[in-house]
């Protein structure tokens, strides 16, 4: 069970997807298919670790077009094959806590329509930091992420 959405400190998304929740599934713990998807253009997803199990490792590397370089270290929580992947990166791999926690990512893939309800819930630990990720455009970006999802999952 996900519980309430807090708007004090959650951030919401929802897509419906054409495809079916075993794709959508394997293009998030797939890392060379997560590359091709999880960072907006014209950043890119340069490496990517996913262990989908309770305490695996969830690592992404994003690169922008001048050469930036923004390593996400975070833990899986939760997988539910083709269901529900929640991951943080308020632990490492083996649930070690991390130096600078920053926010929690709750993924259902639900049938619907002949295709998947794609929704993303991402929870902060203040209102500050929720109000961070809005202002560094969580909307736009992780919109943008979620229909290059779509694109790559409706052609696989």
């Amino acid at each position: 069970m996900t519980p309430a959405i807090n708007p004090e400190v959650d951030l919401t998304l929802t897509r419906q997807i054409k495809a079916s929740p075993a794709t959508l599934w394997k293009c998030f713990i797939t890392p060379e298919l997560l590359c091709e998807w999880f960072v907006p253009a014209p950043w890119k997803c340069a490496d990517a670790v996913i262990e989908p199990h309770p305490g695996g490792r969830f690592f992404s590397l994003f690169k922008g077009p001048e050469g930036e370089e923004m390593a996400n270290e975070g833990a899986v929580l939760l997988a539910e094959p083709e269901h529900r992947l929640v991951f943080t990166d308020f632990f490492k791999a083996g649930f070690v806590p991390n130096e600078t926690p920053f926010m929690l990512a709750d993924i259902t893939l639900t049938p619907k329509d002949g295709g998947t309800e794609y929704k993303a819930i991402v929870r902060h630990r203040t209102p500050e930091d929720c109000q961070k990720h809005a202002d560094m455009g969580f909307d736009q970006g992780w919109g943008a992420a979620a229909d290059q999802l779509a694109t790559l999952a409706e052609n696989l």
